[in-house]
Formats: C-alpha cells, sequence, structure tokens
C-alpha cells in the first residue's frame, strides 16, 4: 500500500475519532449530527457546513503531514470554555510503525481496532460531568519545527494557516491531569494512541 493511501486511510479515522468526541462530549447539539455507519460501527458525523470546512481543512493537513512516514504527530483536542478555560484534552498520539500490510489486506482488524476505540471512548466519557454551554473546542497539531515550517510556506495553506502555539501562563499552571487510555490502534503502518487528559 502506498503511503498516499495509508495517510487517507488514518485521516478517514481521524476525522470519525474527532467528530465523535464532539458528538458523545455534547461540545455542539445532536440536531447538527446525521447518523452514518462506519467501520462497521454506528457513528455521528457533523453536518454543519463551517463546522465541516474546519474539520476538512485540519485533516487536509493531518494527512500531508502523514504521508511522511517517519513522522511522529500528535493531534489534540482542546475542549474549553469561556475565557479559554481549560476542561479537557483528548490526544492522538500516531507514530509509523513497521507493518506488514498482507495480514490485513481487506483492513478488517483495523477496523475492528477503530470500533472498538470509538466503543471505549462512549464508555469512558459517560461518567464525565456534562459540559455547559459555553463549550468550544480547537485542535492543535504537534509536530517538529521543520515541518511546521514546510506547512506555512506552502501555498495551499495560505488560506488556512497554522499558526505556532505560545506558551499561555494559564497552561503553565499545575494541574491536575487524569490520563485514560482509550485505545490503541496498531495497524496499516500506524500505531495511534488515545488519551483523555482533564
Amino acid at each position: 500500500m502506498e503511503s498516499d493511501d495509508i495517510a487517507a486511510i488514518h485521516a478517514e479515522a481521524i476525522e470519525v475519532i474527532l467528530n465523535h468526541i464532539l458528538y458523545v462530549r455534547g461540545v455542539y447539539p445532536g440536531q447538527i449530527f446525521k447518523k452514518r455507519r462506519i467501520y462497521n460501527t454506528p457513528v455521528f458525523i457533523v453536518a454543519f457546513p463551517a463546522l465541516n470546512s474546519y474539520l476538512a481543512n485540519v485533516l487536509r493537513t493531518v494527512q500531508q503531514l502523514l504521508q511522511n512516514p517517519a513522522q511522529q504527530l500528535k493531534l489534540e483536542v482542546i475542549i474549553y470554555g469561556n475565557d479559554a478555560e481549560h476542561m479537557e484534552s483528548y490526544l492522538l498520539e500516531m507514530q509509523p510503525v513497521q507493518s506488514d500490510h498482507a495480514q490485513d489486506q481487506y483492513l478488517m482488524e483495523y477496523e475492528q481496532q477503530l470500533s472498538a476505540a470509538l466503543y471505549k471512548l462512549a464508555d469512558r466519557v459517560k461518567h464525565l460531568p456534562k459540559l455547559g454551554q459555553n463549550a468550544k473546542f480547537k485542535v492543535h497539531i504537534h509536530t517538529t519545527q521543520t515541518a511546521f515550517t514546510q506547512l506555512s510556506h506552502d501555498a495551499q495553506y495560505q488560506e488556512f494557516p497554522w499558526l505556532q502555539a505560545s506558551a499561555n501562563p494559564q497552561q503553565l499552571e499545575p494541574r491536575k491531569f487524569a490520563l485514560l487510555p482509550l485505545a490503541t490502534v496498531d495497524k496499516v503502518g500506524l500505531k495511534m494512541d488515545a488519551h483523555i487528559c482533564g
């Protein structure tokens, strides 16, 4: 399988996970989601044009970064309230791994792992307190300085530029962290670990 194909497969999985987080945590009303069946699992996908556009641009960048087989990448979904009050973070850590694609030629194990990850996520977050109506989210991509420089000079990303995050004094304050491992997917040449931090 080509690295472009593998990156597209992972970008689709990340899209499903991002949408799933937004749905199960109630960041947006359930009415803006449409039920679909992906990975033989019922999932809810955003059906709101402005939000779809934002997520599509994020995923296009992630897919571009994943096309480099040596790239390690972390994608963090940060849920926050008014005054940028940090409520929760969901961290997807992605690392390239050696994988024998012939063993999972039809991506059956990959789909099963992702389906299990979605069910685990829903199960783990159902005990968390509900978010208020002021909940918002943003996506941070943790990557190398080289990858950031390449993105910032690439003409196709000028309409959706990425900014280097500055250290926020609020982020430097000591906080309690609860790391809950959600799932590990290690098929099709990528190891993806998901954690909740809050």
